[in-house]
């Protein structure tokens, strides 16, 4: 069973997130599907995902790259730390 929830932030954005075991594939062969997502001002600025049909990946404002998944608690600080570059409140 998976796990999601938003968080609200006292500066007004807020935290979405998704994270559920899935049976590997060949696009998540760590068999771990995710979404996260930092959402300021109705924007999305920062999201790291694995959808079906693409790899891990993640989006900093308009830009995509990707990303290497290593555990969900390397997920979680790699996503905080884009965050706090941009200068959130995490």
């Amino acid at each position: 069973m998976g796990s999601s929830s938003r968080i609200d932030l006292q500066d007004g954005s807020f935290i979405d997130w998704q994270i559920k075991p899935i049976k590997s594939d060949r696009w998540r062969p760590h068999g771990v599907r995710y979404r996260l997502a930092w959402i300021q001002d109705d924007q999305c600025r920062v999201l790291f995902d694995n959808h079906h049909g693409k790899k891990d990946h993640l989006h900093i404002d308009d830009r995509e790259r990707e990303y290497e998944f290593i555990s969900i608690d390397q997920l979680w600080d790699d996503f905080f730390t884009e965050i706090r570059k941009l200068g959130g409140f995490v």
